[in-house]
């Protein structure tokens, strides 16, 4: 699900599917036997969610299922400094997949002035990291929704979003357009520009 020495960028509104992506990251790493760290910066980690994607992809005993969570490492991240400090224990862990999901918005309550800065800095390390360590590394971005200013066209942009895709390799769209149904749409690099896929999560 995840190409080693990658970092991908998955986008999209709130509500949009990307915690349910990378939930199914989690469990097609895990019953693959890959280690994967999940880093939340929201709070919002839902583990029973990957176990019921666990009971429908694997044919096996609650016990079995239970063996394949294991796989997987959560951290809850309250503020930029803890990130930090982790980022420097990936390089020495034995992990195969990084899951960074709502970390970004955690840089907007840094008091250092040079924000993006330090956010240009950090998705630098993460795709440092990626390639030296030959690991898939995955964070998620939110899509904020504003009115234009002098008008009443609503826009949606990206925080940081000059600042990050300079290093992501690869960098998707998330929609939802059914309830169990998301769409990602590839807007980086060039060669995947528009290039689309369809995950039914009711297939899993």
């Amino acid at each position: 699900m995840t190409q080693n020495g990658t970092l991908i960028e998955l986008v999209g509104k709130k509500g949009a599917g990307r915690t349910h992506l990378v939930y199914l990251i989690c469990s097609l790493n895990s019953i693959r036997i890959k280690k994967t760290l999940y880093l939340d910066g929201s709070g919002n980690f839902r583990p029973e969610v990957i176990y019921e994607f666990l009971q429908k992809i694997a044919n096996v005993s609650d016990e079995e299922l239970r063996i394949f969570l294991k796989n997987i490492t959560y951290q809850r991240i309250y503020e930029v400094d803890k990130l930090i400090n982790i980022l420097n224990k990936i390089r020495v862990l034995d992990i195969d997949c990084v899951i960074l999901d709502d970390v970004i918005p955690l840089f907007l309550y840094n008091q250092n002035k040079n924000i993006r800065q330090e956010v240009r800095r950090f998705i630098r390390e993460l795709a440092l990291i990626a390639i030296t360590k030959k690991i898939g590394i995955v964070f998620t971005s939110t899509l904020v929704e504003k009115f234009e200013e002098n008008s009443f066209e609503r826009i949606n942009y990206e925080l940081f979003y000059h600042d990050i895709i300079r290093y992501v390799h690869i960098k998707a769209s998330i929609q939802r357009r059914t309830r169990n149904m998301i769409e990602c749409t590839f807007i980086h690099p060039k060669n995947l520009i528009d290039s689309k896929l369809s995950i039914n999560l009711d297939a899993f």
